[in-house]
């Protein structure tokens, strides 16, 4: 059986430089970007972009 793990509060909490944020913006907002698949690729939620 495998063993499955649930991260919440401060453990799924991750740091994000201000570069990194203005990159995956870039990549959500460009001529050829997808909020949904860059939050995917990110593993983020498209909310987060929004905000």
């Amino acid at each position: 059986m495998a063993k499955v793990e649930i991260l919440t509060g401060a453990e799924r909490q991750r740091r994000w430089s201000a570069e990194q944020k203005l990159s995956i913006l870039q990549e959500a907002f460009g001529p050829d970007g997808s909020v949904s698949v860059v939050a995917r690729r990110h593993d983020i939620l498209p909310q987060q972009i929004y905000a």
